[in-house]
């Protein structure tokens, strides 16, 4: 099983669920740590969406090589990542997207980034309580969001929602409605184009966009563990 984290963000966001999803079934886990990031927001900027692209194909392409099932799971960014592996590559058993950016909360932030790229190229984000929280817990993620990387991260968007119509393994959408980040139409839009395969969609009532370390991510795992064993 391949978990693939979230934009400025680390594996350690997905570890309570990937580690219970093995502590539970046994299941071989992999969370890599995509290009530009876990070092330095500057970093982050210097790569685009297809070198986070070819980490996660040929981390799947390990694990195919090794096993008879491959099911990929991300969260935010990561779960287009796995949208966009799911309908381009072989050989995926399942996929799970987590708090897709389909339609984000900061879409001015999307629209500007072309002129705020060269003004502020690295934005500041919230320090509220829930990325405290977080934080104490064990997460990793940059403090600012490196804008160019965020517009590369919008093509990637763009892409995977012209193509959902192309993904044939069983999907697992999942969409927190506490989220701070992404809309929650975002995971209507992905049920509603991925017309070729089986497409099942759990919402959270009490969960924020980091829903892999929020109140119900024994129910991810649960949901998760149906989606592998289907």
């Amino acid at each position: 099983m391949l978990f693939i984290h979230g934009f400025s963000a680390t594996p350690s966001e997905l570890y309570p669920v990937a580690l219970q999803l093995h502590a539970t079934k046994g299941y071989t886990v992999k969370g890599p740590l995509l290009p530009g990031h876990g070092s330095l927001p500057e970093e982050l900027n210097h790569t685009v969406w297809t070198d986070w692209y070819e980490t996660v194909e040929e981390e799947m392409h390990n694990l195919r090589a090794q096993y008879d099932k491959v099911v990929l799971a991300g969260l935010s960014m990561g779960a287009l990542l796995a949208l966009h592996a799911g309908c381009r590559l072989e050989g995926i058993n399942a996929v799970a997207a987590i708090n897709a950016p389909i339609y984000n909360r900061q879409p001015w932030l999307t629209l500007l980034a072309p002129v705020i790229q060269y003004i502020k190229p690295y934005f500041p984000k919230q320090m509220d309580e829930t990325r405290v929280r977080l934080e104490e817990e064990g997460r990793f993620a940059y403090n600012v969001t490196p804008v160019q990387a965020f517009r590369s991260m919008m093509k990637l968007r763009g892409i995977v929602m012209r193509e959902l119509d192309r993904l044939t393994a069983p999907l697992l959408v999942i969409q927190s409605l506490q989220d701070q980040s992404v809309r929650t139409e975002s995971a209507d839009y992905i049920m509603k184009h991925a017309t070729r395969c089986r497409a099942c969609l759990l919402k959270l009532p009490r969960s924020g966009h980091i829903a892999t370390m929020g109140p119900e991510k024994d129910i991810i795992v649960q949901s998760i563990i149906k989606l592998a064993d289907g």
